[in-house]
């Protein structure tokens, strides 16, 4: 997307799961629109399927001149809630942010989240490591194992025991 000086990105808020109807709608309107994607992985009844989902649940960006900031219209918008704001202050997000989300995508569109976290994880830093949608625990990370997968030690019966987990299920701490 062209950078203009006097454009800025704004974040705004989405109904639940209606980010690519936003999108759609706003995309007709004239707007720039930037929804960031990533891959995921769906397991369910022995399949496993890659699908694109939003990057951040919830929300969206809109590339703004002043005279494209009709906030009224934005917020009306079928499939938004609105733009972020505190009181009547709107915040724009840095240019820096979306660039860099722009620049980690793949040839899917898809924001590399392997990436990202490969980054940030080093041996011997603390994780958070999700072991079911309600179950947590503590570890530090240990490797990388191949593309997809982390090895991380987890403290069991006063032990550290490796595990082997993909890397969606491990976060810095």
């Amino acid at each position: 997307m062209k950078q203009d000086a006097a454009r800025e990105w704004f974040a705004i808020r989405a109904k639940p799961q209606k980010e690519q109807v936003a999108r759609l709608h706003y995309q007709r309107q004239g707007y720039a629109v930037y929804l960031p994607m990533m891959l995921t992985i769906v397991r369910h009844a022995r399949r496993i399927e890659e699908k694109l989902k939003p990057f951040f649940p919830g929300y969206l960006f809109l590339h703004l001149a002043p005279e494209e900031r009709n906030w009224v219209a934005i917020s009306s918008t079928r499939g938004a809630l609105g733009p972020i704001c505190f009181g009547d202050h709107y915040l724009p997000v840095p240019d820096w942010i979306i660039v860099d989300l722009q620049a980690k995508e793949d040839g899917r569109g898809a924001v590399s989240l392997a990436e990202l976290q490969k980054k940030e994880l080093t041996p011997g830093v603390a994780v958070a490591v999700r072991l079911d949608d309600d179950t947590s625990t503590q570890g530090l990370f240990y490797s990388f194992s191949g593309q997809d997968n982390v090895v991380v030690l987890l403290n069991f019966l006063n032990r550290q025991v490796k595990a082997t987990l993909p890397v969606d299920r491990v976060q810095r701490q």
